[in-house]
């Protein structure tokens, strides 16, 4: 009962579900609970949900595919939603549906309480204001540089890559969310990602990096070097396991837009909280770019002075344009 207002308004106010709309949910057996409470939603609205369920170790990292009923049942839908254990973000369930004019939100490492409490009570409207200012200007740069006053200092060129508005607004086909996230974001041209990052919120699949900062140095478009203790080498052991190059691609320059969400919470709150920016290493084909990794891995840091074409448009969350 408790998860039914946030439910409620995923369904209601941020999708704008209609009667009669499939609602299809990809989850896995960890998000049950919370999947059920998006299908009372849709019901109570007047959609049609339907649940397809996989065990959470078919994945088994972030943005890995889905099986072929998963990709299949969003393609058919009006409306996907996905609380997931693993990120399906960057993986053809939801191109395939978005290419078939479904709108949708990925949910992923979503918690019971992500449905009460944090980011879900933003007022998305507001998000989506600010995402659009900035990304009207994002959409004219040549570069993006990310700075923050524990040394990152990272650069890239997006000139002519599209700009992703994931504000928490998805009501017209071909629109997407990753609820309770809001956040704007751009693939950068591959190979023109340089500088360093401190990591000092999180890194998906490694957890909290307050204590223990994980510092990445990029060159020429991928991550060459993680610095740090064990949440570095935890994340290299990752990256490592994978056996693919394009694993260390530096996909995706993001920026968060929502003052609700919860520092150190849980990912998708860490990573649409106003103030913070991330970095997506992996595949970026899902974003506007060209790589197709086995994985999408997210690295959040706080207190981010972003610049496009050298001109300061956030300070620590402050939109100075």
């Amino acid at each position: 009962m408790e998860m039914m207002r946030g439910a409620r308004k995923i369904v209601e106010e941020c999708a704008g579900v209609k009667a009669g709309e499939d609602v299809v949910i990809s989850t896995d057996a960890n998000k049950m609970r919370v999947a059920e409470a998006l299908a009372a939603a849709a019901l109570s609205a007047g959609g049609i949900p339907t649940i397809v369920a996989i065990p959470p170790s078919v994945q088994g990292v972030h943005g890995a595919q889905p099986p072929a009923p998963v990709v299949a049942a969003c393609r058919e839908a009006d409306v996907f939603l996905m609380p997931t254990t693993w990120s399906q973000t960057h993986t053809d369930a939801r191109i395939e549906a978005m290419k078939n004019g479904a709108r949708g939100s990925t949910l992923c490492e979503v918690t019971e309480d992500c449905l009460c409490v944090g980011g879900i009570l933003a007022d998305f409207e507001e998000c989506d204001r600010l995402g659009r200012r900035l990304g009207a200007r994002l959409s004219e740069a040549a570069e993006m540089r990310i700075r923050t006053p524990r040394g990152t200092d990272v650069r890239g060129e997006g000139a002519g890559r599209p700009v992703q508005y994931e504000t928490g607004l998805f009501r017209e086909p071909g629109r997407f969310a990753a609820l309770p996230d809001s956040e704007i974001n751009i693939s950068p041209v591959e190979g023109t990602a340089e500088g360093r990052a401190v990591i000092d919120v999180r890194i998906m699949q490694v957890g909290v990096t307050r204590a223990e900062p994980v510092t990445l140095i990029i060159e020429e478009g991928e991550v060459r070097k993680i610095e740090g203790g064990a949440a570095a080498e935890r994340f290299r052991q990752i990256l490592e396991g994978l056996e693919d190059r394009a694993a260390y691609n530096l996909a995706e320059f993001g920026v968060g837009l929502n003052p609700a969400c919860r520092e150190y919470a849980t990912n998708l709150e860490d990573l649409g909280r106003l103030g913070h920016f991330h970095l997506g290493i992996g595949s970026s084909y899902a974003i506007g770019g060209k790589v197709r990794a086995p994985s999408h891995i997210d690295a959040i840091g706080r207190d981010a002075v972003i610049e496009f074409d050298g001109e300061l448009v956030y300070d620590r969350g402050a939109i100075t344009i």
